[in-house]
């Protein structure tokens, strides 16, 4: 799982700056949020689908090593867990954009 470092913004200087930025295409950006949210509850299905079928695997005997299996239990809440609150803080932040007064 790649967790998208935080970096600095840089400030804009002008309105000519801000009315450039404006015309650009919305969709030539890669890391939007839309895609970082995207990408994260894919990788939690991922997840659960893989521990669900390593739950099987340990049920049925075909695996030796328990550590395996509660390896990817692991990896699989952890995988929830950042996309929970992933979620929770941008519905936060939602919030908190429109409670402020114009």
């Amino acid at each position: 799982m790649f967790i998208v470092p935080i970096t600095r913004l840089e400030g804009v200087s002008s309105l000519e700056e801000m009315k450039k930025l404006d015309k650009t295409p919305q969709k030539q950006v890669k890391n939007s949020f839309q895609n970082i949210l995207t990408d994260a509850v894919k990788e939690a299905d991922q997840a659960v689908k893989d521990t669900r079928e390593m739950d099987v695997k340990l049920a049925a005997g075909q695996i030796d090593n328990l550590h395996t299996a509660l390896i990817q239990a692991e990896q699989s809440a952890a995988a929830i867990e950042f996309t929970t609150q992933l979620t929770s803080k941008a519905v936060s932040a939602y919030t908190q954009i429109m409670g402020m007064q114009i």
